[in-house]
């Protein structure tokens, strides 16, 4: 049976411009992060019309509403854990080779989602009749609370896109806070428009639309994809909105699959000082190696940083029990 072809076309669905400009750490006056120099960029286009309607297509369709809602505050409904599932076409855009290229050329580093469970983790801010009343407008009054309030994000790396008509958006970007204690707005993205930002070391808030029937954004999280870089990477602020099973089955072989590189690396450094040493002994040959190739205090720093990265591990995941072992807002269905 030939493979089914591909929802996701690059020359269909991309209309990429390259932003204007970024800001750095250094110009929100915080410390140096040791992913990325970027903190942010400015809005860009991403999306072509067609890429809008085959993100919004997938989203609203019945399976993604039926099985990966969470309704978090009134007025705000989150999609999570609907790729590749549920949502195939989100799925190849996120893990694309042309979009992955831009993703790397915005943020000064390789990354990679971190796991499927947060491709495409969709805000929603509807108006007071929710999802059956899209098409009403809701007042400044009725948006007066923040869709995220203060936080910084559970991974190092977003992209944010959006979703939503802003010809008439009132408020509606990102502000992030500066080391000096102001903070610094970033405007939001029009229709098909995308963000990048650092949002694991810049605490940042997400300003109300209002003047705008809704406020659809997708956040895709990401990782470096070298795994020698640093990852402090949480399920702090997701945990509470995911099916429990299936995210702390992502989140664990993730880490294992990461830590086993670490680890390959690491012995392949320690392999190659062997090899250099041997080849100076008399037959270079292995077996009898007169010169010191172990760094202890630089094996025990290195073996320390890994078991903090495993008790993390850990640390971020609770037991599940009967009672919790479905998410009560996440519904199941057997298709």
């Amino acid at each position: 049976m030939p493979a089914a072809a591909p929802l996701f076309n690059p020359k269909v669905h991309l209309a990429y411009q390259k932003r204007k400009a970024i800001l750095t750490m250094k110009d929100i006056k915080l410390d140096p992060s040791p992913i990325s120099q970027v903190a942010s960029t400015d809005p860009f286009q991403l999306l072509s019309n067609e890429g809008v309607k085959a993100f919004r297509r997938e989203l609203f369709s019945k399976n993604v509403l039926e099985n990966c809602s969470f309704p978090t505050r009134p007025g705000s409904v989150q999609l999570r854990g609907m790729a590749p599932r549920y949502a195939p076409f989100t799925y190849q855009f996120w893990t694309s080779l042309e979009v992955l290229g831009i993703i790397r050329d915005l943020a000064g580093v390789d990354l990679v989602p971190v796991f499927d469970h947060e491709i495409a983790h969709t805000n929603i801010q509807l108006g007071p009749h929710g999802l059956d009343g899209v098409k009403d407008t809701p007042s400044k009054k009725e948006t007066s609370k923040p869709v995220v309030p203060w936080h910084r994000d559970s991974y190092p790396f977003v992209c944010v896109v959006m979703l939503s008509d802003t010809t008439s958006m009132i408020d509606g970007e990102t502000e992030m806070a500066k080391g000096d204690g102001s903070t610094v707005k970033v405007r939001s993205p029009t229709m098909g428009g995308a963000v990048i930002m650092q949002g694991r070391h810049v605490s940042h808030i997400a300003i109300p639309a209002g003047n705008m029937p809704e406020r659809i954004t997708l956040v895709t999280s990401f990782r470096p994809r070298d795994p020698i870089i640093v990852d402090d990477s949480s399920l702090m602020n997701v945990r509470t909105k995911s099916l429990l099973p299936e995210i702390y089955y992502q989140w664990v072989s993730y880490r294992l699959r990461l830590l086993g590189e670490r680890f390959k690396d690491e012995a392949d450094k320690l392999n190659a000082r062997y090899t250099d040493a041997v080849a100076l002994t008399d037959e270079a040959k292995p077996g009898f190696c007169r010169k010191e190739t172990v760094d202890f205090d630089g094996l025990t720093n290195w073996m320390d940083e890994q078991m903090r990265y495993m008790r993390q591990t850990l640390f971020e995941m609770r037991p599940v029990t009967d009672e919790d072992n479905i998410n009560k807002n996440y519904i199941p269905r057997i298709d």
